[in-house]
Order: C-alpha cells, then sequence, then structure tokens
C-alpha cells in the first residue's frame, strides 16, 4: 500500500523485496536476470496500490487472474461452500453481519453455517455493492447475515447439511478445545505452552490480553508503573483486535513506564454495565 504520508514508494517496495526475500520469497523485479530461481521458488507478483485513489488495482486484478491461469486454479462450484470469515460486526437492525470470500463451492440463501463454535442460517446474502445475491461463488466476497453469534475474523467458513450436524461439529470443537484447555493448564510452565481459542467475553479478554503482554513484555504492575485502565469496544472484530495491540504497542513506545491494561473488550457501543 503508498497511501501512508510522505511515504517513499520506490524504497518501501524494496526493503518489503528484501524482507520476503529473508523468508525465501523472490519477487518478479528481484527475478529478472538471475538464476536463483531453483533456490527460492517461482518468483511473486508484487503491485503498488492505493486504497484512497484506487491506484493499482486493475494491475492488483490483471495480475491475479493471470496467475490463476498459469496455475489452472479450478474451484467446484456444485460443492458445499467453504470460506474464511474477513470481518464481523454486529449492526443495528440486521443482528451479526459476517464479511467472508468463498473459497471452495457455493452458499446461498437458506444453507447452514458453522465459523468456530458460531453458527446460523443465510438469511440474506450480498455482494460487494451491497446488491442481493442468490448463490456465492468461489472467489467471491459476500456478506452473511443470519450467525447467531459473532465469528470471528479469519476464521474458517463451511456449509452443513443441517442444523443437527452443525450443533454436533460446535459440539465435538468444544470438547476438543476443552481437552486442549486441561492439556495446557497442566503445562503452564512449559516454554511452549498451547494457544488455544474460546469463547465468551471475559475469557477472551484475558487471552488477549496475555498475548499482548508476551509480545511486549509487560510484566506484573510495581510502584513505579502507570496503570492505564482502558475499555475497548469496536464496531467488528478485526478492527477491536487492531486497536488493541495499537494500544498495548503505546506502552511499549512511550517514554513513561506505561501499563495499558484492557480491562474489558467488546463488539458495540460502550454501555453503562461497562463502566460500572
Amino acid at each position: 500500500k503508498i497511501d501512508k504520508p510522505g511515504i517513499d514508494a520506490d524504497e518501501a517496495e524494496q526493503q518489503i523485496e528484501y524482507q520476503l526475500l529473508e523468508q525465501g520469497i523472490m519477487t518478479e523485479n528481484m527475478a529478472a536476470g538471475t538464476s536463483d530461481e531453483p533456490e527460492y521458488g517461482p518468483p511473486v507478483q508484487l503491485f503498488r496500490v492505493s486504497g484512497m485513489t484506487g491506484e493499482g488495482l486493475d494491475d492488483l486484478v490483471e495480475g491475479l487472474i493471470l496467475q490463476s491461469e498459469i496455475m489452472d486454479l479450478r474451484a467446484d462450484e456444485k460443492a458445499r461452500g467453504e470460506g474464511i470469515v474477513m470481518d464481523a460486526r454486529i449492526e443495528k437492525g440486521l443482528g451479526v453481519v459476517a464479511d467472508c470470500i468463498v473459497r471452495w463451492g457455493s452458499m446461498s440463501r437458506g444453507d447452514v453455517v458453522v465459523s468456530g463454535l458460531n453458527t446460523g442460517k443465510i438469511k440474506v446474502l450480498k455482494d460487494v455493492n451491497d446488491k442481493t445475491l442468490k448463490t456465492g461463488m468461489p472467489s467471491q466476497p459476500v456478506r452473511v447475515l443470519g450467525f447467531e453469534s459473532l465469528p470471528k475474523a479469519g476464521d474458517p467458513l463451511i456449509c452443513v447439511a443441517s442444523e443437527d450436524i452443525a450443533e454436533k461439529l460446535i459440539r465435538r470443537r468444544e470438547n476438543l478445545m476443552l481437552t486442549a484447555g486441561e492439556s495446557t493448564s497442566s503445562r503452564q510452565n512449559s516454554e511452549n505452552e498451547a494457544e488455544f481459542q474460546v469463547t465468551g467475553t471475559a475469557s477472551k479478554t484475558a487471552i488477549m490480553t496475555g498475548m499482548a503482554e508476551r509480545k511486549y513484555d509487560i510484566e506484573d504492575t510495581d510502584s513505579e508503573q502507570i496503570r492505564i485502565p482502558v475499555i475497548i469496544k469496536a464496531d467488528a472484530d478485526g478492527t477491536l483486535a487492531a486497536v488493541q495491540e495499537s494500544l498495548m504497542e503505546v506502552g511499549e513506545i512511550s517514554k513513561l513506564d506505561l501499563l495499558v491494561d484492557p480491562v474489558g473488550t467488546g463488539i458495540g457501543a460502550i454501555l453503562n454495565t461497562d463502566i460500572a
């Protein structure tokens, strides 16, 4: 992306190319005129794009289409739909709204969907222009209305045959997570302690805070630390995670000894019960 004010696009692109090279990934620009492809694998495309002006988006789409043709990528449109949740939020009058991308098969209105421990029946299916769809096809971004609870951004999404199968699948996942939780509890002192997902505001807050504390080396509060308790609410799950990480980073880069303490997180507006 080239929208950041004051950015030197050429310098940024070169820096990104070297960072990719450190991970064994070579871009087409770097591969031109070299014979290092066997070592790094096939070169990848790199495009400059602007979300504000639209610059480079046509080139990006053209490049993706060309790459898919070269790789002969195909999906079974008749299979049960599979995808990924890009973001999810609660909208007044609509309930849970999930923005997803269909990766395999197709999904239609009335399909029962499962994502993580969340399920529902698709009531409305829309495209990126907010027009109602009958069916979402492979590689198509869709907006799904009908989840009973808020799915997590980044979680896989699948269509199942019935609500009974959805409930059985969720119960199986809950049991697996419970087993993983017991196993993790017995290995709390291990350096490779397993991390797992759970539902519930309190549990999710504890895990997100713990991950941030480990990432930024935040230790227990002492007398010299300035503790800043905050309540973080956002309109979407993906936004919530990004805002929380940004706030934790403030404590790390500050000249003061700050401890940003998220005492509560969630989706939606801040209520009296949040600050009571």
